[in-house]
């Protein structure tokens, strides 16, 4: 603001009078702040080892599986039923597997209380009547990466292996493009989750990777089962072989959590308008004699950036019921949607690829010797792979798809699905206070923490999961009339013990401390300012590291009615101590609406973030005891920040360990969060999109 010169001038003032206020007679806003009731803990992770992995997924159990339903069945029908194929060659039915609709299961993310080490193994399964003597190993799996793990399968887990690299199409002896059964290869097999609806699969591949541990997969087989914690690759299998090269368990954190990478716009846009990122990277554990899958059974190589029209690719997949899985060679040509579905689409006419195919590889540069390629698609995409099972679609691969897969294998949080309710519930925030109150389950870095005050008085506190998320919601406090007293909060570490605490100005004018605030609830309160007058006056404040004689954010800036603003060093459980006045009572700071500690200048020290009644957005940088050292404008005046109503600041992404991604709350309810800001905001995220509403989708 204007005014900044003369704020700078008279700054590092001290008051020498503690600005506190005498007790009244009145009960305190706060007598019941603490509900009686802990707020309920998460659940106890499961163990998901091999071992469990393996004595779950019996024989049976995995012929008993049934494909994945998607969010459209595929008909049975033919060309007519799709769009035209336009430079697509349809290859001749070489008596592949009839198409089947199987996508009418039921389904839903809770995993099956059966899951557990202690089933016992039965095979009841029966081969497929239509394999023939050729289902046989004729050469061993090469990996191309330059990893180069083990170029030689080993099947000490479980029975000998049935590799076919080459596969021999069992209804004609033709060399045509047709779909044919055939024995399988090592890197490609079935992905299989347990829900409380029963036991499902996709198809998913082996990608090299520099810890030989992750697979691929389509994202609409994994955005609503990667919390289930019973996911298992098992390569290559067969109903006559299950389990050629034993299985993988999909690795978990300490939740249970599958550890499972989508992007984060599948998850919030859903299956139709998220699209082109129709696709998901597992990490899985080794098997139980310790060995990684692509040690194993070798993998493909991931291909992004080449487009859309591909020659000849090699498709394999598990369609239906069938006891052996489907291969086709065929080209693929570019689709692009006219049913309000963005992006565009590699697409191949190969027959049969019905329920139990998504995730299914496109493989270019297939090489039948070694039975490797080069991944530039996955059935998925469109309609989630396509209306029919003769044409089958894929998400383009571009450097979303490589980002993806660098997320995986640097893991990376991954990012999960968004627990914040929509902007509509969202209208009806109160107070937001961030900071670090519970921890990520490991192995994830803790990411910063929200909490809201409701209108009705309700306290919810959503943990930070990285990538701008928050994966669980936890109700501190149900609604009630005292909470609706809370006037302002704001967090920081006042008490030394790296669990934040939360600090509450009440109506009647008192403060209150909330030390050590988790997902266990509120333990205690501490009163540092009784009820009375003076802080009634209090107009936003905000908790931070802005001195340097300790290392916790144990600072308090607070706005007063009349302009001033003043500087409290090192709360603690004691009360106030120290106050500074940063700036006398003015006119201009009767103007600064919303106050919020960040680190936008990267220097570890607080920096005070200021919305103005006019939409100005200014940032403070490194404020301490000796006042202010400049000013940034980060927006200019406009009608647009005016509807910034709430805003606070954490380490809400993974991009860093600063506090500098800025989260604001819009009057229509729309939640935006701007990631990485320093001297300017940083590019805008939507986690909370506002319908129908006259300000604009993106707000920067």
């Amino acid at each position: 603001m204007a005014a900044v010169g003369a704020i700078t001038a008279l700054a590092g003032t001290l008051v020498v009078s503690v600005e506190t206020a005498g007790a009244t007679n009145a009960p305190p806003a706060y007598t019941s702040a603490i509900p009686d009731t802990a707020p309920r803990l998460p659940a106890a992770a499961p163990h998901w080892t091999a071992l469990a992995a393996k004595r779950f997924w019996t024989a049976q159990r995995m012929a008993e599986a049934k494909p994945l339903p998607d969010a459209k069945p595929r008909s049975t029908g033919k060309a007519a039923a799709h769009p035209t194929l336009q430079g697509l060659v349809k290859p001749p039915v070489t008596g592949g597997p009839k198409a089947q609709d199987l996508r009418e299961a039921p389904m839903d993310a809770t995993p099956s209380a059966t899951v557990g080490p202690t089933d016992t193994p039965t095979d009841t399964s029966t081969p497929d009547p239509s394999a023939t003597a050729t289902d046989t190993p004729t050469a061993a799996p090469t990996d191309t990466s330059s990893a180069a793990p083990s170029t030689s399968p080993s099947a000490s887990d479980s029975a000998s292996p049935t590799a076919s690299p080459s596969p021999s199409p069992t209804s004609t002896g033709g060399t045509g493009p047709g779909s044919s059964y055939f024995g399988g290869l090592p890197m490609v097999g079935r992905m299989y989750m347990q829900t409380s609806s029963g036991s499902y699969f996709c198809t998913a591949s082996v990608i090299n990777s520099p810890h030989h541990n992750i697979v691929l997969t389509a994202g609409h087989c994994l955005d609503g089962r990667a919390g289930g914690g019973s996911l298992a690759f098992v390569p290559q299998w067969t109903a006559a072989n299950p389990q050629p090269y034993g299985i993988f368990p999909v690795a978990t954190d300490s939740e249970g959590r599958s550890r499972v990478w989508i992007d984060p716009r599948y998850y919030d846009r859903g299956h139709v308008q998220g699209a082109p990122w129709d696709m998901a990277f597992a990490q899985v554990g080794p098997r139980s004699d310790g060995k990684q899958v692509q040690d194993v059974v070798g993998g493909n190589n991931l291909a992004t950036g080449r487009g859309y029209a591909f020659p000849s690719i090699r498709l394999v997949g598990y369609p239906g019921t069938a006891t052996q899985p489907l291969t086709c060679d065929n080209n693929t040509t570019q689709y692009t949607p006219s049913d309000g579905t963005p992006g565009s689409y590699l697409r191949i006419a190969c027959d049969g690829f019905a329920t139990g195919t998504s995730g299914s590889p496109f493989l270019e540069n297939f090489d039948p010797a070694t039975g490797t390629g080069d991944v530039v698609g996955t059935i998925g995409g469109w309609d989630t792979g396509g209306p029919t099972a003769d044409v089958s679609y894929s998400s383009a691969y571009g450097s979303d798809v490589q980002n993806l897969y660098n997320a995986a294998v640097a893991g990376t949080a991954p990012a999960r699905p968004n627990v914040l309710p929509g902007a509509s519930t969202l209208t009806h925030t109160a107070l937001v206070a961030s900071g670090s109150f519970t921890p990520s389950p490991s192995p994830d870095p803790d990411k910063s923490d929200l909490i809201v005050r409701w209108s009705d008085g309700e306290l919810t506190l959503y943990r930070g999961g990285g990538n701008g998320r928050f994966d669980k919601e936890i109700q501190l406090v149900a609604a009630n009339t005292t909470w609706t007293k809370a006037v302002s909060i704001t967090a920081g570490d006042f008490t030394g013990s790296d669990t934040y605490d939360l600090l509450v100005r009440w109506s009647d004018g008192s403060l209150t401390l909330f030390p050590d605030v988790d997902a266990h609830g509120l333990h205690s309160q501490i009163t540092l300012v009784k009820p009375g007058t003076l802080w009634q006056h209090e107009v936003g404040m905000t908790a931070g590291r802005y001195t340097t004689d300790d290392h916790w954010p144990d600072d308090l800036i607070v706005r007063w009615s009349d302009g001033e603003t003043t500087l409290y060093k090192n709360i603690n459980s004691t009360g106030l101590h120290s106050e500074v006045r940063l700036n006398p009572a003015n006119s201009t700071w009767t103007h600064a609406t919303s106050l919020t500690s960040a680190d936008f200048a990267g220097t570890n020290e607080s920096d005070l973030v200021v919305r103005w009644s006019d939409g100005e957005l200014t940032l403070y940088p490194d404020i301490n005891q000796y006042g202010f050292h400049g000013e940034v404008r980060l927006r200019a005046p406009s009608t647009l920040w005016t509807h910034a109503t709430l805003t606070t600041a954490g380490n809400f992404t993974s991009t860093d360990s600063r506090s500098n991604d800025y989260l604001v709350r819009w009057s229509d309810g729309q939640l935006s969060m701007y990631q990485d800001s320093g001297n300017s905001l940083g590019t805008e995220a939507v986690l909370a999109t506002a319908s129908g509403s006259s300000l604009p989708y993106y707000r920067r």
